[in-house]
C-alpha cells in the first residue's frame, strides 16, 4: 500500500495522533463486536475494512505487523453434548469466554483471530441445531435477531416438559409441538448453518 492510499483507508487530520487514532478505531470496533449479533458475513466484512485501516496505519507510521501476543486457549475442536441445554451451557460459556478475549486483544492480529475462532463456534452451534425442514414452516424470522438467552433457556425446558427427553435428536423429532421461541432460533440457526 502506499502512503496516499495509506491516506484514503485511515484518514486523520494532521495534527492528530496516529497511535491513539488507531487505539480509538480498535475500541470502536471491539465495541462493535461485543453488541452486535455474531453474523460470519457482517463480522467477516467488518474485520476486512479493519484490517486495510490497520495496514495503512502501519504504513503511515512505518511500522511492520507485530506478532500476536494472545494465548488462545479457546482454539480448537469444539464438540457440543447430545443434551441440549447441557449444549446450550456450553455454547453461552465460550461466547462469554470470547468476549473476554477480545477485550484483551491489543493489536489488530489479536483482534481477528478472536473473531476467527468466535466464528467457528457459532457456525458450528448453528450446525448443531440445523433442522433442513424448518425452511418448509412459515415462521418468520430475523437472521440478524438473536432471542434473549434467558428467555431461549426457559423454552427449552418447557420443550423438555413436552417431550420428556434432553436427548438434542428427539428435539428436533418434535419440532412441530416446541414453544414457537425454540422453533424459531432453530429455525434462525438452521438459516444461518447454511451461510
Amino acid at each position: 500500500m502506499t502512503e496516499e492510499q495509506a491516506h484514503l483507508f485511515f484518514p486523520h487530520e494532521p495534527h492528530e495522533d496516529l497511535e491513539d487514532l488507531w487505539e480509538h478505531r480498535l475500541f470502536e470496533q471491539k465495541q462493535f463486536f461485543l453488541t452486535r449479533p455474531p453474523l460470519a458475513k457482517v463480522w467477516n466484512a467488518k474485520i476486512k475494512k479493519l484490517d486495510k485501516q490497520y495496514e495503512a496505519y502501519l504504513v503511515l507510521t512505518e511500522q511492520n505487523r507485530p506478532l500476536s501476543k494472545i494465548d488462545h486457549s479457546l482454539e480448537g475442536v469444539y464438540n457440543f453434548s447430545d443434551q441440549y441445554i447441557e449444549a446450550f451451557h456450553q455454547f453461552h460459556k465460550l461466547r462469554n469466554d470470547f468476549k473476554s478475549e477480545l477485550l484483551q486483544a491489543q493489536t489488530f492480529l489479536d483482534l481477528s483471530e478472536v473473531i476467527e475462532e468466535w466464528l467457528k463456534v457459532e457456525n458450528k452451534f448453528a450446525q448443531y441445531w440445523s433442522l433442513p425442514s424448518t425452511a418448509e414452516n412459515d415462521i418468520e424470522i430475523l437472521q440478524g435477531k438473536e432471542p434473549d438467552p434467558m428467555e431461549f433457556l426457559k423454552a427449552l425446558k418447557e420443550g423438555h416438559e413436552i417431550i420428556q427427553s434432553p436427548l438434542t435428536k428427539d428435539l428436533k423429532t418434535n419440532y412441530n409441538i416446541l414453544p414457537e421461541i425454540v422453533q424459531k432460533e432453530v429455525k434462525r440457526l438452521t438459516l444461518l448453518s447454511k451461510i
